[in-house]
């Protein structure tokens, strides 16, 4: 990347402060409803196990992973970069009476000692990091031995199918509108601006290129474990 690493990531700390205030209202940040909340405690439980277990919930934005963590019984602490994202976590352990560590940090040098965690959780992080191979060193880093570092995350995609719909003018005229109302919700049209260039620049942003040239929303989501260095190997889905 062209620009120094440690102002990228003050560009990517301000947009996600600026974010915070509506970040659990968009689709996949907040609960929206009591069936979801069932459905991630019994992925969690299952892919956990039995609780009391330390877990490291990194880039934790308004806490979901750590607070469903805690629910569960589990020993959780949540960094994430954004102070005003930790604001928010910190407002609603409060209010669900959870106690969970909650701090501000950078999640490719974590203040954590090694071997600390028995999981360290990411979700929707790596797309979003100038040194992810830095970043997963830490989190092997922060593993006991036998440890487990899940990765829930999501790629966007070029998508032949709906490139047609795509090519349509209201489609054409949403998108516009979509990203006027983004550019207008950011402290400036600058910062705003500054913060896309950045992120087209991040190793796993953007979108995949297959075979289409058109942009579609259509998202493949998957979720991996892996062992920490001292431990068997896990592949999950």
């Amino acid at each position: 990347m062209r620009e120094d690493l440690a102002e990228i990531t003050q560009v990517i700390r301000r947009h996600w402060d600026r974010r915070a205030d509506t970040f659990d209202d968009e689709t996949g940040h907040g609960l929206v409803s009591d069936g979801q909340r069932r459905a991630w405690l019994d992925l969690l439980s299952r892919l956990v196990g039995p609780a009391p277990q330390e877990v490291l919930d990194v880039g934790c934005g308004t806490g979901f992973l750590a607070l469903r963590f805690a629910e569960l019984g589990h020993t959780a602490t949540g960094i994430d970069l954004a102070p005003q994202m930790i604001d928010h976590a910190q407002r609603k352990a409060e209010e669900a009476n959870e106690e969970i560590d909650f701090r501000v940090g950078d999640a490719a040098a974590l203040d954590c000692p090694d071997e600390h965690f028995d999981w360290v959780v990411a979700r929707h992080v790596i797309w979003n990091l100038p040194d992810p191979q830095r970043a997963v060193e830490e989190w092997l880093r922060v593993l006991r031995p036998g440890g487990r570092l899940v990765l829930i995350e999501g790629k966007w995609a070029y998508n032949e199918a709906l490139a047609p719909w795509y090519r349509r003018p209201a489609s054409r005229l949403f998108s516009r509108v979509i990203d006027g109302g983004a550019a207008l919700a950011s402290r400036s049209h600058a910062s705003y601006r500054r913060y896309h260039r950045i992120e087209a620049q991040l190793p796993f942003s953007g979108v995949l290129p297959l075979s289409g040239s058109s942009r579609s929303s259509k998202r493949t989501a998957y979720m991996t474990s892996y062992s920490s260095p001292h431990g068997p190997g896990v592949m999950g889905w």
